[in-house]
């Protein structure tokens, strides 16, 4: 379902009626699952445009909070919580959101972190999936879109800060944004 749009390396993935649709299929499934409500704790930032059409999207009570982390270092593997979640999480239905999962590492940290906390249920909901570069295994439970390894931009996903407000989803030429990292800008906004 990609197409181009005249700039090269950038082809849609999803266009705004597309996203709306996704979105909306996975607050379904999550609603259908959770019928007694739901803890959404989404990872800062690039998943707050996902999380906050989710949310509006589901036909259930759902209570919203967040989770700030530190970058991965390259070759270390590590990450820490900058910031936590403030919700009592006990004996409650939670829901990870992300925009991306792609090594898997972050979900899997956060797995093993909310997991310690005495919920009910911990699932996964994705906007979307990337194994080409899965690292650690995690099941995801709700997935809206799976791709191959491409970068991705837009609907959350930036690159040097650009291009997270967008409401498409596209694939991008990494080599191109390292030469201009506003090469996109054109063709994305219009400008």
């Amino acid at each position: 379902m990609a197409f181009g749009f005249g700039a090269p390396g950038l082809e849609l993935l999803l266009d705004e009626p597309g996203i709306s649709a996704t979105v909306q299929r996975l607050a379904d499934e999550l609603s259908e699952r959770h019928e007694d409500g739901v803890v959404l704790v989404a990872v800062l930032r690039g998943s707050v445009p996902f999380l906050a059409d989710l949310a509006r999207a589901m036909s259930i009570r759902s209570v919203v909070d967040f989770v700030a982390l530190t970058s991965y270092t390259p070759g270390a593997g590590r990450v820490r919580i900058l910031m936590d979640v403030t919700t009592d999480l006990t004996d409650r239905d939670v829901v990870l959101v992300e925009e991306i999962v792609d090594t898997g590492l972050t979900s899997a940290f956060l797995l093993s972190e909310l997991g310690r906390r005495d919920v009910r249920s911990l699932s996964i909901c994705t906007l979307i999936n990337r194994p080409a570069r899965r690292v650690a295994p995690v099941k995801l439970d709700h997935v809206g879109l799976e791709i191959p390894d491409r970068y991705v931009i837009g609907y959350g996903l930036d690159h040097q800060g650009r291009y997270r407000n967008l409401r498409v989803l596209a694939t991008a030429d990494t080599d191109v944004l390292a030469k201009d990292p506003d090469a996109y800008v054109e063709a994305l906004y219009g400008a």
